[in-house]
């Protein structure tokens, strides 16, 4: 168990269709500038910034699945240890708000750990004007899945800080953290009677 002043880490993994903004979301967020950029890579990319909240610091592991989403398949080990999951869709287009429901939710509640905090995110709010998904749709879909809902611009700004902010906040709050450390004795626990027993059932063990 970590001492009480000894900053926490969190992994926060971003989902979602390509081109919905994920890679400009977190470019916003960690330097402040907005980049229009179409990623082609299939590696995962990894960003980092420290979040402090009433004396407490977290440092904020952010996972951007750069092109993997075309698979529609991201695998277990994109949600393992991830405390922090982000689901974003694109305002302006129904078909990533779609596929948050069908197909990228449902992989979070197949790999998806026991305990995390779940955020709806509708990127694009620049763009209000072209809106393809109600406001009140998203807001419902984020109650029944029990996921706090934002809607924020890349291109502006608006709304970035604000909701990495409420996130890491929510990750910091006692009675979450709590819930994690139990989870991870419990992982641990798990690991070494998986130990044991391997070693119970090992033929050159007398």
């Amino acid at each position: 168990m970590k001492k009480s002043n000894e900053m926490q880490s969190c992994k926060v993994t971003l989902i979602g269709d390509s081109g919905v903004g994920k890679t400009a979301i977190i470019g916003r967020y960690i330097s402040g500038f907005f980049q229009d950029i179409n990623m082609t890579s299939t590696n995962a990319s990894y960003s980092k910034k420290i979040h402090e909240y009433k004396g407490k610091k977290v440092r904020m592991d952010i996972w951007d699945t750069v092109g993997q989403e075309k698979y529609r398949s991201l695998g277990i080990n994109f949600y393992k240890n991830s405390y922090i999951i982000i689901l974003i869709y694109d305002i302006t287009t129904k078909e990533t708000f779609e596929n948050i429901k069908n197909i990228w939710y449902p992989q979070v509640k197949q790999y998806g750990e026991q305990y995390h905090i779940l955020a709806l995110v509708g990127n694009k709010a620049d763009k209000f004007e072209l809106e393809a998904v109600k406001d009140e749709e998203a807001k419902e879909f984020a109650d029944e899945i029990g996921a706090q809902y934002f809607q924020v611009s890349a291109k502006s700004g608006a709304g970035i800080n604000y909701m990495f902010e409420i996130l890491g906040n929510l990750f910091l709050d006692p009675e979450f953290s709590d819930k994690i450390k139990d989870q991870e004795e419990c992982k641990r626990g798990s690991i070494v009677l998986n130990r044991i027993e391997k070693k119970k059932g090992c033929s050159c063990n007398k």
